[in-house]
This record gives C-alpha cells, sequence and structure tokens, in this order.
C-alpha cells in the first residue's frame, strides 16, 4: 500500500476575482436595485414574515455588495480626477 498524499489544491488561486470585481459605478447601482428590488417582493408578497427572512438576507446581500463595489468605484474615480499633473 502505498501512501500518497493527493496534493492539496488551492481553494482561491491566484488571479481569481470575485464575481463583482470589474462591475464599475454602474454595476454597482444596478446591484443597489436589484437587492432592494427583491427586498421589497420578498417584504411585500410574504404571508409570514418569518418566512421570508432567509430571501431577504440575500436581497441585502445583493444590495450592500452594490453599494460598496458602486462607492468604492466612485470614490477611485474621484481620486484619480484629483490629482496634480
Amino acid at each position: 500500500m502505498t501512501d500518497k498524499q493527493p496534493e492539496a489544491q488551492d481553494p482561491m488561486p491566484v488571479g481569481s476575482d470575485p464575481w463583482w470585481a470589474g462591475l464599475g459605478p454602474v454595476g454597482g447601482g444596478v446591484l443597489v436595485v436589484l437587492g432592494l428590488g427583491i427586498g421589497a417582493v420578498v417584504f411585500l408578497r410574504a404571508p409570514d414574515w418569518l418566512d421570508g427572512l432567509p430571501h431577504l438576507y440575500g436581497a441585502a446581500k445583493v444590495l450592500v455588495i452594490g453599494l460598496v463595489v458602486g462607492g468604492t468605484a466612485l470614490l477611485a474615480r474621484r481620486r484619480r480626477g484629483n490629482r496634480p499633473e
């Protein structure tokens, strides 16, 4: 019997970015609107609000990712514009 250990794979190889990495301010705005829309639909359509909590959590995650992506993209654009030449 051989004691060969399988090589452990890196869970996040170098160069693999998350799915929201290149969205920019427009993509961030779309995610904000999408998160608010999903949250409104779940909140207004759920007969029992406890059943909709997992869906509201997902909508909140989309909303927050949109806010972070849009905000950082706008701050980066503003910072580039204020640089002296």
